[in-house]
């Protein structure tokens, strides 16, 4: 079994964000500003932060989080390099966007999306097959999540508005991003507090909040 990164067992989820806009250079104001939350607070978290992790500055703290945090993350979700060459892919192996968990504390703090193909699925393990379906995959004991529950897909720069139906967006352009299908999964997929009909591609946005299945795997949608 793999350890956790050493952040994840003794932060808070909040601390967790403040290191992670920390390390990609936000001040206090931009990180209260962020997180809705006041100067203060920020302040009185960053000091509990240097402590916990002990480190003596904002510039260490960040150089910290991202080699025992991210990367170790990182490392547990990318497959072996040599089943990379198998498949034939140019992987991914860092993420670019990422689900943090607002919900549950049983469920996994971090899904990082990693894309090895242009759809990143995400479903529930199936002890009858024995190998992953899904590129992230929940405990099977985790019941509102489907074997095979969401898919993330990348936006290519400029994506155009298609008319009508399951393919429309709610902007008339978009820019690179994501957007999320529910693979017509049992209890759903919900985008702020709104199910997703079953094959529909809704844009996510950072902040977003998304629930596989009601009242159960609740994240926040970060990039």
């Amino acid at each position: 079994m793999v350890d956790m990164p050493s952040f994840e067992n003794i932060l808070t989820k909040k601390e967790l964000d403040i290191c992670e806009l920390i390390s990609k250079g936000q001040n206090n104001s931009q990180i209260a500003k962020y997180l809705y939350i006041s100067e203060g607070t920020v302040k009185n978290c960053i000091t509990n932060i240097l402590d916990k992790t002990s480190t003596s500055n904002r510039a260490e703290l960040a150089v910290k989080y991202t080699v025992e945090y991210e990367q170790a993350v990182t490392d547990m979700q990318v497959l072996p390099s040599s089943h990379n060459e198998e498949l034939g892919c140019d992987f991914h192996t860092h993420p670019i966007a990422r689900f943090r968990l607002s919900g549950d504390s049983n469920l996994p703090n971090l899904i990082p999306l990693i894309f090895m193909e242009q759809t990143f699925t995400i479903g529930r393990f199936d002890s009858n097959i024995g190998h992953k379906r899904c590129d992230f995959e929940f405990e099977r004991t985790t019941k509102t999540v489907s074997r095979r529950h969401a898919a993330i897909e990348q936006l290519a720069p400029g994506t155009e508005k298609k008319s009508g139906g399951e393919a429309s967006f709610p902007e008339a352009k978009i820019n690179e991003g994501f957007v999320i299908i529910d693979l017509g999964s049992r209890a759903g997929t919900f985008l702020n507090g709104e199910k997703i009909p079953s094959g529909r591609r809704c844009l996510l946005k950072h902040g977003d909040q998304v629930s596989f299945g009601i009242a159960g795997a609740d994240y926040v949608f970060v990039v």
